[in-house]
Formats: structure tokens, sequence, C-alpha cells
């Protein structure tokens, strides 16, 4: 199998990331925080380091503003719906994932919220002057993508991030598509919040993933339980990261994603960058060269990630899927939780696009192969 849908979830994963999971349920499995005896001093263990070594990865944070998740989807939900208000206005943009939208619209009916969304063009990339003009309406709340997961395109985050703080305006930043593909140096951005996965650019386990929560920021918590801290009391504690962090964490995913991030480090991700840069290029490269195919990721235009989304007037989505899956080359196709995206695009109608997107562990030979039975198909 030809692997190209590392945006969904990255596979292959980081070397010693399996045996990491493994080595926890076969020789640790206990709980941390909760108990004394050694296999629980291991878990907290592994908790505080990957907790700490995420901090230094974007950018020498406090570790106790890293809260774990099972994904970015519940960091976003805890963001969105623990910060934005009833009556709020919200500002976004027209190419989010429903893991942004589908909290606002939840909000909208239940909290009156209002949402206002700041324009793209067909790739992705925002028109900054309509976000700085939405601005200007001074909105309760920022909420947005770094990448799309339908284009690739990377959007200014950081420029756009440090206008609204410097306007008074909380930022949340949706990291899904750009943690562990680029440098994030959250300290330099004004980010208010940061939601991340483990399981995409970090080369971790599924069912992983964090929220990073500035010092201005304090959202509500989502859920409250117990937390193994002030045992004592009734009331959620009110100290960072115990405030969102109730129940049982999954600690075995947690030990494979300090793993993962470890193997980015000693690599380098600027070295992962190049690598990723190289094969989406080679990528489109390949497919402007087949006659009647759109490309929705221009690599000589913005910067984006290794996600190349395509459609054919020859075939549709579904069929030129079908094609390649009997090739055992793995893509997605649809709206990829993104109609916003796909609307933004003009690929709604037509079901949305077929999404190829290699990772660090793709080689140039399944870029040629991949290129050559697109050719062939259609």
């Amino acid at each position: 199998m030809i692997y190209l849908d590392n945006a969904a979830t990255s596979f292959p994963k980081a070397p010693g990331t399996a045996a990491a999971v493994s080595r926890f349920l076969n020789e640790v499995g206990a709980n941390s925080g909760r108990s004394s005896h050694p296999q629980a001093r291991e878990s907290s263990s592994i908790i505080f380091n990957c907790r700490e070594i995420l901090a230094d990865f974007f950018g020498n944070l406090n570790s106790d503003r890293i809260v774990f998740t099972s994904n970015a989807t519940e960091s976003l939900n805890i963001a969105i719906q623990g910060m934005v208000r009833e009556g709020a206005t919200v500002l976004t943009s027209s190419i989010e994932h429903n893991s942004v939208m589908r909290p606002l619209r939840f909000l909208e009916q239940t909290r009156g919220i209002k949402i206002l969304k700041f324009s793209a063009d067909r790739f992705g990339f925002p028109d900054l002057k309509d976000f700085q003009d939405k601005l200007k309406v001074k909105p309760d709340f920022l909420v947005f993508s770094a990448a799309s997961n339908v284009t690739g395109v990377i959007v200014p985050f950081e420029e756009m991030s440090l206008a609204a703080t410097g306007a008074g305006i909380p930022v949340c930043v949706d990291g899904a598509q750009l943690a562990g593909s680029r440098k994030i140096n959250l300290t330099e951005t004004g980010i208010d919040l940061f939601a991340f996965p483990g399981h995409k650019g970090l080369l971790g386990p599924t069912g992983t993933g964090g929220l990073y929560i500035g010092e201005k920021a304090d959202p509500a918590p989502l859920f409250f339980g117990g937390t193994g801290s002030r045992s004592s009391e009734e009331l959620q504690p009110s100290f960072m990261p115990d405030k969102y962090e109730s129940g049982t964490p999954n600690i075995a995913g947690i030990a494979g994603l300090l793993e993962s991030v470890g193997y980015i480090n000693k690599i380098g991700i600027d070295k992962i960058t190049e690598r990723e840069n190289m094969l989406s290029g080679l990528l489109i490269e390949g497919l402007k060269g087949i006659d009647d195919m759109d490309i929705f990721s221009p690599l000589d235009e913005h910067d984006h990630t290794a996600v190349v989304s395509i459609n054919s007037s020859r075939m549709s989505i579904s069929d030129l899927t079908l094609h390649l899956d009997r090739k055992e080359i793995a893509v997605r196709m649809g709206l990829h939780c993104a109609p916003a995206a796909h609307r933004t695009l003009g690929t709604f109608e037509a079901g949305g696009t077929v999404r190829l997107s290699p990772g660090y562990f793709t080689t140039e030979q399944e870029i040629e192969e991949t290129l050559n039975i697109i050719r062939e198909i259609l």
C-alpha cells in the first residue's frame, strides 16, 4: 500500500512509538497521581515528561499550561465552549473544519452568539483586508485554523494572532494540520489557546492531543471529576492542568506521544518540513502535467503543508478514489469534515475533492508510482 492519508492520521508512526505504548500496557499499566507505588510513580513521570517535551517543542512554554486531551477536537471544544459567553460575537474564517464550526453553531443555537467570517480565495488563503476590517467590529473571540486540511495552505497565523491580541481579542488557533510539520513558537504569536492532535504531524498514537492555554485565557472546564488532587473537596480544582484533566488519561497513548515527539526532535523539525515540501512539490508538478486536472494546492503561490486536493472533469471523485483504492493507494475523498472550505473552493456541489497527503516516511518512488497510476486511470 502507498499511504497518502497523513492529513487524517500519520502512518507509519515514529519508530519506537508502538513499543512505548506496548511497554506501558505490559510493564507499567497503573494510573497516575492516584497511588504511591512504583508503577503509579512511573505513570506520573511519563505524563510529566511528555508535558515537558511538548512545552519545549512549542516554544519553551510553562508545561503546566499544556492540557492533555483525546484529540484536537476535544481541545477546540474546551477552548470555544469554555471561552465564548452568551451573546458574544465570534470571528472565524470561511475555510474552517467542523471541529471549529460545529461548536460555534451549537453556541449559536444555545447561547445566541453571532458568527462572523472573513473571506478566503479559492486556495483557502485569507483576505487579510477583510480580516482587518472585521477585527474593527471588535469581536469577542477569534478562532481559525493555522493550515487548511483541504488545500494545505498555511495562513499567516502569527501576524493575524498578534493583530487580534493587540486589539484585546482572545485568539484560539486550530493547529491540527501544522503541529509537527512546521516549527511553531507560541511565545512569539500572541496566541491564547492552541489546539493540537498527537496522531497527525506529531507521529503519535490516535486518541492523544493537547491544548495550550495561555496565561491570559481561563476557559471553563468542559467536564468535571476526579483528578487525583484535592480529593477532600467536591469542587473542581482551579489550578492548571488539573482543572481540565478529570478522569484517567490515555497514559499508554501519552507514552507513545512522548516517544514520537522525541523522534521529531532527534530528526529536526526543519528536516521534516524540507522533506514534506519536496514530496508535495513532486506531487503537484506531476499533477500539473495531467490534462483536465484541477489542483487546489498551489506550490508557487502560497506556503502550504503536504496536503494536495484534486478533482478532474474526466471522472467523479468517488470513481477516481475507487480506482486508486484498487491499486492500493490510500487517499481520502469527500468534504473532509470541512463543508465551509469546499463552499469557498467551489467544490461543494461536486462532493468535495480527492485529497492526497504524503508524510515524512513517504518516498519519492511512491509519489512517482501514484502519478503514473493517476495518469493511467484518467
